[in-house]
């Protein structure tokens, strides 16, 4: 009998619209876990500068939805070229990937809830090139991709979804897009950090595995906001028991830099056939690195 193909639950209609060297690029190369440990303190022990006024973050943010996180039109996009560029080294996860892997057995059967902003529940997002990677690779396994979020949804906003999504049905991954809105806004990095901590908890408490997914690269978003205290607090949540990070900031700056994979430097008549083929290589190299937490 054939299997039916994988399913991704209705998400909501599609929006509109490491700095390199140091501790942190070596982080990202060599895993973050053990440099973490000893490099960083605890983000409640820094001391975060201010962000500057509200109504220059509100329209920082604005700008940064608008322009940077803007999905194409609903013509249709071309179909991406089948080849992408290399993993960055060290692309697997620190901590195993325990739950996943227990469910990828012939006849197993993987429910995923993805929670995020507008990268993560676009029409054409990476979360929908992962399942198809994911389901070519373990054809006799069935996958299930449930997206909830939204734009503009900080972390606060995922840790409720999450607590919904995961009392309504068992799952068995959580991909959790988070960071980005927080940084934008000016929010304080040490309550980014804690209200990932209550989710990883949530998980832990439901028997899922955790995958933090880290802001985007780009170089409008560089220049206007310090994104480094939040990716700090991300890599120490992703220190502790049972979460693992897809550092999804390195993978892009390393595409952008070293293969031209830049929809912000590509030409106009490129930047969409661009950043069409960036999801679905983002969701392909996210793929590969649950396979690897998975020890397949």
């Amino acid at each position: 009998m054939t299997r039916p193909p994988p399913t991704a639950s209705p998400s909501p209609p599609p929006a509109a619209g490491l700095v390199p060297g140091g501790p942190l690029a070596m982080a990202a190369t060599v895993g973050f876990r053990p440099v973490l440990r000893r490099i960083l303190p605890r983000p409640g022990a820094m001391r975060w500068a201010s962000r500057g006024p509200r109504r220059l973050r509100a329209l920082t943010l604005a700008v940064w939805f608008a322009l940077v996180l803007a999905t194409p039109p609903a013509s249709p996009a071309p179909s991406p070229p089948a080849a992408c560029p290399a993993d960055p080294p060290g692309l697997v996860p620190d901590e195993p990937l325990a739950a996943l892997a227990a469910a990828l057995r012939p006849g197993g059967k993987v429910e995923i809830l993805a929670i995020g902003s507008a990268s993560t529940v676009a029409e054409d997002g990476y979360p929908l090139a992962m399942l198809a990677a994911l389901q070519a690779a373990r054809p006799g396994v069935t996958f299930h991709l449930t997206r909830k979020g939204g734009r503009g949804e900080d972390a606060a906003a995922g840790l409720r979804r999450l607590t919904r999504g995961l009392a309504a049905t068992p799952v068995t991954l959580v991909l959790w897009q988070v960071g980005t809105v927080d940084a934008v806004r000016g929010l304080r990095p040490d309550d980014l950090a804690e209200t990932v901590d209550a989710g990883a908890a949530r998980v832990r408490r439901h028997g899922a595995d955790l995958v933090l997914i880290d802001p985007q690269f780009s170089r409008f978003l560089r220049a206007n906001v310090d994104l480094e205290p939040y990716e700090i607090a991300l890599q120490m949540a992703a220190a502790e028991p049972g979460v693992a990070l897809f550092p999804r900031h390195a993978v892009m700056q390393a595409w952008a830099q070293e293969d031209g994979l830049d929809p912000e430097r590509a030409g106009e008549a490129e930047a969409a056939t661009t950043a069409t083929l960036l999801r679905h290589c983002l969701g392909a190299a996210l793929a590969r690195f649950l396979l690897a937490g998975a020890g397949s």
